[in-house]
């Protein structure tokens, strides 16, 4: 498949994409090509953006441990669905928010100006419920968000992929494990700020200063970035380093499916279309 629109930036998954994560060390490993790609994009001077669907940190502290790992981001260039999620929720008018989830969205939450109330017996009456990542929950907590939609607050989640690729295999998507189980008992389907929405291409023009024609989106999860980037207008590159083989990118509908499939991101600069 062809993207006629001249290639100006690139946007990375991170997780499968470029490094994989050791969640008990939360410390990551380059994937090969990845430090190389990222390096060889920043020296000819195009915008490199790493977009996690994960919220394992607020967007800040990303740039340590990925450094560490020899990937090297420019400030304000990690996003992850929680700056986007604080970004809608004040757009939607959601301004005192039932959260479920760590410090990595907890912290974009609060520097939005939005009021975080627990998830806890007698909470008071909110007007969003969000889901995010976070390293225990409990079955109250589920029960005060399930009263919450009851009482007419309105679903969120900043993912609801089921798993994504860590070091040693899959790591389960807890926000989607919470949207499931207050689904089955409220029947709310969570309205998801992460990827596939094309929210944060929103906020990733912005960074560039490039619409997404002009940008080509990387990543592992055909269900994830890939159909981001074909429901935005970008050039999709799916890479199957992380949780997808070939056959499931090209199981994808033509319409959602990778304009290009690489095994890897060795080699990935010398691709025809960054020349454009």
């Amino acid at each position: 498949m062809t993207h006629t629109h001249p290639i100006r930036a690139a946007v990375f998954d991170i997780d499968g994409t470029l490094a994989l994560m050791d969640k008990d060390k939360g410390s990551y490993v380059a994937l090969p090509g990845a430090a190389e790609a990222i390096n060889q994009l920043t020296a000819r001077g195009t915008p490199v953006v790493a977009y996690t669907n994960g919220t394992f940190f607020p967007p800040e502290h990303y740039y340590a441990p990925l450094g560490a790992a020899g990937l090297h981001l420019q400030p304000g260039h990690i996003l992850t669905p929680a700056t986007v999620a604080a970004r809608q929720l004040m757009k939607l008018g959601h301004k005192r928010v039932m959260l479920i989830g760590a410090e990595g969205t907890r912290i974009p939450l609060q520097l939005a100006g939005i009021e975080i109330i627990e998830a806890a017996a007698g909470a008071p009456e909110v007007e969003a419920v969000l889901l995010a990542w976070i390293k225990d929950f409990h079955s109250s907590q589920l029960e005060a968000a399930a009263n919450a939609i009851w009482g007419g607050a309105k679903l969120y989640a900043t993912s609801v992929a089921p798993y994504f690729a860590g070091a040693k295999g899959k790591l389960m998507g807890v926000s989607g494990a919470m949207a499931a189980a207050i689904n089955n008992a409220t029947g709310a389907k969570a309205t998801v700020f992460g990827k596939p929405s094309t929210d944060g291409l929103e906020i990733i023009s912005e960074i560039v200063n490039l619409p997404p024609q002009n940008m080509v989106v990387i990543g592992d999860d055909p269900k994830l970035e890939i159909a981001m980037a074909r429901k935005g207008g970008a050039y999709a590159v799916g890479i199957t380093s992380g949780v997808a083989d070939h056959a499931a990118f090209e199981a994808a509908s033509p319409e959602l499916r990778a304009h290009l499939i690489l095994p890897g991101l060795a080699g990935l600069t010398l691709q025809p279309w960054f020349k454009r």
